[in-house]
């Protein structure tokens, strides 16, 4: 028997311990992949000895670079230290036995950790007509007592609202107030409470909602005022930051406006007509020959006046006329009210188009904008008008942008990217668009498209959060499919946009992002709202304005365009009115006596002074003592008497009727004016509390449109008659 040489046996001895010391170098599992484990491949190359190669034999005197390498390599040179290793046997390998072939350790090599698989975002397809399903069932599981069906319907609904991320349903909402109400009348108070409380959740915007359950927590608690009260104030709010209940209010508040100047308008002139149409037709009867009869010249008179409302010239026509005819019969303050009532008038229908014209919402592209945006059950149709004007080349920036976020919620992907590069061509540069294009994306599985569109986004406009948001959360499914030593650096800059996007927005702070079981697109990214104060620009109400201002130009002055002519001809008039009045002692027109009421002429009795406000007989009678008998004298006085009297019951009865009407009779006139106006405000609420333009599911509860308007009526009616008293005292 041969025994081998020491060196071989040495270099057997220390090839196999080699296995041992190579796998004694692997590094211990970090805390990184303990948290985020993924596959984990040991790189070999750095740590496997290169037997096929001796090392170079280094100089004298140099230092080992690394202790831990020294050792094998000592070992490798054998017993001399400087001399060449001998080559590494290889098992299999020609001239080479198999025993001297290295050990292998027994026992299965486990295979390589695989990198955990991302969770997919979902982004499910949902129509109308699955939503409406839905209530359907609860309805059919309401008419057969179904409690168990009826909840699951109620829950379905909610989390159908919150995953598809609308604004509210409102048509269910309204389904379910209704409900509530009949329990309530049945006296199932916790019943109509819950369903209230739940149209509420599905529409937090509903003015309806709100309104409802401000009853429904009266009748349950009357002495809870400020609970109802809250739900009143909410109610309020919404109406009026919603365009769709926020234009027919302001509507309805102009046409008021309107309609208490044209009353006060065309009561002033015609109580002063009425007053003074007497001194007119005196000196009238000086213009036809002596041989006419007063009661001639007053009938001839009377006709002409009448001419305007057998030719129809409109109303404003009239009132110039009326006024006209009495203007220099009356005070300075009473004609330039009346001027300012009459000329004002003339604008109303400039006012009134200019209102349609900005009060302009339902059947216009804002409308459709809207609500697309709000995501909930009238979207559809709403989209199907913006994709007809699409296709006619006249949809809007805005137009697109909604419909490719409807479409997003609605798990129409490929249709709102198409939408989305279709809006990005009318502006490039928008970051609320990039930031919904960059959603769709994510939902199309292109997270690297999504990324660069995010970055853009926040470029764009620096204080959005949204971009920042959804940037961190790209970065944090990327970080769990990347190799350990990248996982670090792509959570830094998942870390760095979430602090960014927090700093923007202090509400991110509690958002949590959905499970991975169900991780829906809606839900895992933000959508930056687009500004209602761009999109109400699409609400052009220039044809429903031209239209209203024709309809109410024809009324005042039929025949004339509308126009700068029709909206300035009345207050022309009016000024030309105001100056023809001055003249009146120079025309030496008649005025009124003031003891007797008879008109004070002087070509009657040329023997009065100029300016004189007493009439003849007043003058003999009570200026000069002794000119007339006592009989006569007697006569006169109960004559004024029974003038002061007559005078004094047509102003009660002027006053009573109409709040203001009695201090026009009285001479308070611009103190009338006031309380006519306020009083037609009152009343034209009181009568027109339905309103002129009709919102949808419903207007304001009839107890907060009728009672302060009937309030404030009996207000002023009241105050009106306590300030005449006032003024016919003296006061």
């Amino acid at each position: 028997m041969i025994r081998p040489p020491l060196s071989a046996l040495v270099l057997w001895g220390l090839l196999l311990l080699t296995p041992a010391l190579a796998s004694a170098q692997l590094e211990a599992p970090t805390r990184l992949q303990e948290v985020d484990p993924g596959p984990v491949e040991p790189d070999l190359q750095d740590e496997a000895v290169d037997t096929a190669e001796a090392p170079e034999e280094e100089p004298e005197g140099a230092q080992p670079e690394d202790d831990e390498d020294e050792a094998p390599r000592k070992g490798a040179r054998g017993a001399r230290g400087k001399a060449p290793a001998e080559p590494v046997p290889v098992q299999g390998a020609p001239g080479v036995p198999s025993s001297a072939a290295p050990q292998v350790p027994e026992g299965p090599v486990p295979p390589p950790v695989a990198r955990p698989t991302l969770a997919p975002v979902l982004a499910p397809r949902v129509t109308d007509a699955e939503i409406l399903a839905v209530w359907d069932r609860w309805r059919q599981a309401r008419a057969t007592n179904d409690q168990a069906t009826a909840d699951q319907a109620q829950n379905a609904l909610g989390v159908l609202k919150t995953e598809l991320q609308a604004a509210d349903l409102e048509p269910i909402s309204v389904g379910f107030l209704r409900e509530s109400l009949v329990r309530r009348r049945a006296g199932d108070m916790p019943g109509a409470l819950r369903l209230g409380e739940l149209a509420v959740r599905l529409s937090p915007r509903l003015p309806m909602a709100h309104f409802m359950m401000a009853e429904t927590y009266a009748a349950d608690d009357p002495v809870d005022v400020g609970r109802y009260l809250g739900a009143l104030r909410v109610a309020l709010v919404s109406m009026a930051t919603d365009p769709r209940y926020r234009g027919p209010a302001l509507v309805d508040l102009g046409a008021l406006l309107l309609v208490a100047w044209a009353g006060t308008t065309g009561v002033l002139v015609a109580l002063l007509f009425v007053r003074r149409v007497r001194y007119a037709l005196h000196d009238f009867h000086h213009l036809l020959p002596r041989s006419v009869a007063r009661w001639q010249s007053a009938l001839l008179g009377l006709l002409l006046l009448g001419l305007p409302l057998t030719l129809g010239v409109g109303l404003l026509p009239l009132l110039l006329l009326l006024l006209g005819v009495v203007v220099p019969y009356l005070t300075r303050a009473e004609r330039i009210v009346a001027a300012v009532l009459v000329a004002g008038l003339g604008l109303a229908p400039l006012a009134a188009g200019q209102l349609a014209r900005v009060t302009a919402f339902a059947g216009t592209p804002a409308e459709d904008v809207s609500l697309l945006e709000r995501g909930g059950l009238a979207a559809e149709a709403a989209a199907a008008r913006v994709q007809a004007r699409q296709s006619a080349g006249k949809a809007t920036f805005f137009e697109l942008t909604a419909l490719g976020q409807y479409e997003t919620r609605r798990g129409l992907l490929e249709e709102a990217r198409g939408h989305f590069k279709a809006a990005s061509a009318l502006r490039s540069r928008d970051a609320r668009l990039l930031t919904r294009f960059g959603n769709a994306l994510v939902g199309l599985g292109d997270d690297e498209g999504a990324a660069q569109l995010y970055v853009q986004a926040s470029n764009a406009e620096p204080t959005l959060a949204a971009p920042h948001y959804n940037l961190s959360m790209i970065y944090r499914r990327r970080a769990k499919t990347l190799p350990d030593a990248q996982v670090g650096a792509e959570l830094d800059r998942a870390a760095t946009a979430t602090a960014a996007a927090q700093a923007l927005d202090g509400e991110l702070l509690r958002r949590e992002p959905p499970p991975d079981e169900r991780l829906l697109l809606n839900q895992l990214m933000l959508s930056p709202p687009l500004s209602a104060s761009e999109w109400m620009g699409l609400a052009d109400g220039a044809e429903d304005g031209a239209r209203v201002e024709g309809e109410l130009t024809r009324w005042l002055l039929p025949g004339v365009s509308p126009g700068p002519v029709s909206w300035g001809l009345a207050a022309v008039v009016a000024v030309v009115l105001v100056l023809w009045g001055t003249l009146a002692q120079r025309l030496k027109a008649a005025q009124c006596c003031e003891r007797c009421g008879r008109p004070v002429c002087v070509r009657c009795d040329p023997e009065l002074a100029e300016g004189s406000k007493q009439c003849g007989q007043c003058v003999n009678v009570f200026s000069r003592r002794g000119l007339v008998p006592q009989k006569l004298r007697q006569r006169k006085a109960d004559q004024v008497g029974r003038h002061q009297a007559w005078v004094g019951r047509v102003t009660y009865a002027a006053g009573v009727l109409l709040s203001g009407a009695g201090h026009v009779v009285a001479g308070g006139t611009v103190r009338g004016v006031l309380y006519a106006f306020f009083f037609f405000f009152a009343l034209a609420a009181s009568l027109l509390h339905h309103g002129l333009m009709r919102v949808p599911y419903g207007e304001a509860p009839m107890y907060l449109k009728l009672v302060p308007a009937v309030l404030l009526l009996v207000i002023i009616h009241l105050s009106s008659i306590s300030g005449l008293r006032r003024l016919r005292r003296g006061e």
